[in-house]
């Protein structure tokens, strides 16, 4: 149970950053939430704003201003990336594992 929720958190943070990633702007928590859905994630606001106060804590994000939103920094982009690899590769050991092509 513990490690599905791990999972779930992880899911929203990466996504997160793959909006921040795309855009060239500063990205605020409404077009956030908005740009969620597309992955699947329905987060309000006040959850998207505690999630990028997270990420902020953690050096992944910067603030711009209250009223422009966040920018990805660059251990952003690396931790980015370094997820994406690996959901390649644990994509790859699963269609092993069940006899799949890769």
């Amino acid at each position: 149970m513990i490690g599905q929720e791990i999972h779930n958190v992880e899911r929203k943070v990466i996504s997160i950053l793959k909006i921040l990633s795309d855009s060239p702007e500063p990205v605020g928590a409404r077009v956030i939430a908005l740009r969620l859905k597309d992955y699947g994630i329905f987060l309000g606001e006040r959850a998207v704003r505690y999630h990028l106060q997270i990420l902020d804590e953690r050096g992944l994000t910067r603030i711009i201003g209250r009223k422009y939103g966040r920018l990805i920094t660059q251990s952003g982009q690396n931790e980015l990336q370094n997820a994406l690899v690996g959901d390649r590769v644990g994509s790859a050991m699963a269609r092993i594992e069940t006899g799949g092509q890769i």
